[in-house]
């Protein structure tokens, strides 16, 4: 949190600053184990350039779960008529490989069930 606190606002590609709380660090690194958290940097610093693109669009927490069991997940989101590309493939090779829970949500539009109609 001293490293979080001292760089706090500093340009870095990695950092989106207004996204990044100290609750959501507090919360990623009680929820993420250290081991994990280590593969995933070695990975990214092999080559920041290749790395970099492809990683999931979100991380789901389930900080309630006991700690045995995985407290969080690495989720990428596809949409209608998108697929996975190939570096994001290799990252999701990777998470299987490391033991780092991953998924792909596949969304679509929901059927005209009556919904926000006027009827």
């Amino acid at each position: 949190m001293d490293t979080w606190h001292d760089r706090q606002g500093l340009a870095n590609p990695f950092v989106i600053w207004p996204a990044l709380s100290q609750a959501l660090i507090e919360l990623a690194l009680e929820c993420i184990p250290a081991v994990h958290l280590e593969a995933l940097f070695r990975r990214l610093l092999l080559n920041v350039k290749e790395h970099r693109s492809g990683f999931p669009d979100l991380i789901q927490f389930h900080p309630q779960r006991p700690d045995d069991e995985s407290r969080y997940e690495m989720v990428e989101v596809k949409g209608p008529g998108d697929r996975l590309q190939d570096h994001q493939r290799r990252w999701l090779d990777f998470f299987a490989r490391e033991g780092i829970p991953a998924s792909v949500c596949y969304v679509r539009w929901a059927e005209d069930s009556g919904v926000g109609s006027s009827e």
